[in-house]
C-alpha cells in the first residue's frame, strides 16, 4: 500500500501469493557446490514468473519484489543455468473450508488523506487453491538431484507465508498437491540439447477476505457498555431519580467512602444502569464518578484524597502507663468553613480504633493535633486542650470529644473545599436523573 498514489498492481490477491512465493522459492531452494576441500560455495538458484504473455505482467514487481531480485543483467542474451520459472495455472473455491460469515477482520485503510487507520468489519473468507506450475532447468545430474532433495524439504508437507491484500495480513500455505490419487511428483525431462528438465507442481491454501462495508467501523472505537430498555408502545419513560443520601448541605471529608442512595420512580422502562457524575454549583459540567455501573440503588464513592489542598490535621494520642493507643482510630477534623475555629463538632469519628485500659469501663485519654499551614510552618495544640473519650475501649460514639469552654482552637490557613452537586443518570438516556445539592467535600 502506497500513501499518495495508487498503482495499477495494487490489491490483486492471487498476485500477491504469486511474489510470495517467488520469495520463498528464491530463499529456500539452494544447494552446496564442494569445488575444493576447503571452498564450498552455496548456489541460490534464482526463480522468475513466466514471461508468456505481456512482459510488463512480470515487471509489474515480480522481478523486484523484497529479497526476490534476479543477477544484474549484462549485454547480450543469456539464460542462467540452473533456473526455476513458475507459471500461474489457475485457482479453485473449496468449499468444504468455508468457514462463518459473522466473525471480524482487522485491516489498515487509506483515509484518503495520507493517513492510515486501523479498521474492522464483519468479512466473508472464500477459502481457495492457488496452482502454481514450476520447471527448472538445470545443467548436470548431481545438482538435479541436490535440487530435487531440497524441494523435497521446503514442501513436503507444506510451508506457511505471509502477504498483505487491502490492508490485511492473510495467511498462506504451501505445498504439493493433497490429493491422494496423485502421488508427489518431481519429474524429469531431458531435453535435445541435454539440458535436464526438472518440474512439479505446488498447491496454495489461502483466503480471499470479502469485507462488508455497513459494519466497518474504526478499530479503536470501544464499546463501553449495552444498555436495554423494555416498556409498552406509547408508554416508554426512562424513570424519575430521587437521590436519599447523603442529606443535601452535608460536609464531607475527603478520602473516605461516601455512601450514595438513590430511588427510581415511575418507571416506564427498565434502568439496568447508571451513571454518577459530580459538578460544582452553578455548573453543568459533569465531573464521571462511575459510568455503566449496575443499579443497585446505592453505590459507595471512594473520594480521592487529593480532591481538594485541604492539609488535614494530624492526631497525636498522648499515650500513658494506664491508657494506650492498640488500633488507631480513624478520624476526620474539619474546621468551621467560615471561622475556621475547631469544635466539637469538627470531628468525625469514622473508625473508632482500640485502646488499652485498666479496665474502667470509661476511661479518656489526652490528645493534640498538629497543624500546617501553606508557608509549611507548623503549630500545636496545648496538652489538655482536648480529650477523647473512651467507652468499653472504643472512642464513645456519643460523646467523643471534649473540649474545655475556655478553649479556641483555629485552624492557621485557607480551608479550600469543593462545593458540588451530585447527580445519578440513566446509562441509556443522561438526560433522566436525580440531583442531589449544596454537598461539600473537604
Amino acid at each position: 500500500m502506497a500513501l499518495f498514489h495508487t498503482y495499477n498492481n495494487e490489491n490483486i490477491l492471487t498476485r500477491a501469493v504469486l511474489a510470495g512465493i517467488l520469495d520463498i522459492l528464491n530463499n529456500k531452494i539452494k544447494y552446496k557446490q564442494a569445488w575444493a576441500d576447503d571452498d564450498i560455495e552455496t548456489i541460490e538458484v534464482p526463480w522468475y514468473y513466466n514471461q508468456s504473455g505481456d512482459e510488463r505482467f512480470m515487471q509489474d514487481f515480480y522481478t523486484h519484489y523484497a529479497h526476490c531480485v534476479p543477477p544484474r543483467p549484462v549485454d547480450g542474451n543469456y539464460d542462467i543455468v540452473p533456473r526455476g520459472i513458475v507459471t500461474y495455472s489457475g485457482s479453485s473455491i473449496d468449499e468444504q473450508r468455508i468457514t462463518s460469515r459473522f466473525v471480524q477482520g482487522t485491516y489498515v485503510k487509506d483515509t484518503g488523506d495520507g493517513k492510515l487507520e486501523q479498521y474492522v468489519s464483519f468479512l466473508y473468507s472464500i477459502p481457495l487453491t492457488v496452482r502454481i506450475d514450476c520447471e527448472m532447468w538445470i545443467d548436470t545430474q548431481v545438482t538435479a538431484l541436490k535440487i530435487e532433495q531440497e524441494i523435497r524439504e521446503v514442501f513436503f508437507k507444506n510451508v506457511t507465508f505471509y502477504v498483505y491484500y487491502k490492508g490485511m495480513r492473510i495467511g498462506c500455505t504451501a505445498g504439493f498437491p493433497a490429493d491422494l490419487a496423485i502421488e508427489k511428483n518431481i519429474q524429469y525431462a531431458f531435453e535435445s540439447d541435454n539440458k535436464i528438465k526438472l518440474t512439479f507442481q505446488i498447491e496454495i491454501e489461502s483466503y480471499q477476505p470479502v469485507f462488508d462495508p455497513t459494519t466497518e467501523q474504526l478499530a479503536s472505537n470501544k464499546m463501553s457498555g449495552i444498555g436495554y430498555s423494555l416498556y409498552n408502545i406509547g408508554q416508554k419513560t426512562d424513570g424519575v431519580f430521587e437521590v436519599t443520601a447523603p442529606s443535601e448541605g452535608m460536609t464531607i471529608p475527603k478520602g473516605y467512602p461516601l455512601w450514595i442512595e438513590w430511588i427510581v420512580t415511575n418507571e416506564g422502562a427498565v434502568v439496568p444502569k447508571i451513571d454518577a457524575y459530580w459538578l460544582n454549583v452553578g455548573d453543568n459540567n459533569r465531573n464521571e464518578i462511575v459510568l455503566n455501573e449496575p443499579n443497585h440503588e446505592f453505590y459507595v464513592w471512594n473520594i480521592p484524597s487529593d480532591f481538594t489542598t485541604y492539609n488535614q490535621p494530624k492526631i497525636i494520642y498522648q499515650n500513658t502507663d494506664g491508657i494506650s493507643v492498640t488500633r488507631e482510630p480513624v478520624i476526620s477534623i474539619i474546621p468551621d468553613l467560615g471561622s475556621k475555629e475547631i469544635t466539637v463538632s469538627s470531628f468525625t469519628i469514622i473508625e473508632a480504633g482500640y485502646f488499652g485500659t485498666s479496665g474502667a469501663e470509661d476511661s479518656s485519654i489526652g490528645i493534640s493535633i498538629e497543624m500546617k499551614d501553606a508557608d509549611g510552618k507548623i503549630t500545636y495544640t496545648n496538652d489538655g486542650d482536648l480529650t477523647l473519650n473512651l467507652k468499653y475501649n472504643q472512642i464513645d460514639s456519643l460523646n467523643p470529644i471534649s473540649i474545655p469552654n475556655d478553649v479556641s482552637i483555629f485552624y492557621p490557613d485557607d480551608i479550600d473545599f469543593k462545593n458540588i452537586d451530585i447527580q445519578i443518570t440513566n446509562s441509556n438516556n443522561t438526560d433522566a436523573f436525580g440531583i442531589l445539592h449544596n454537598i461539600k467535600i473537604v
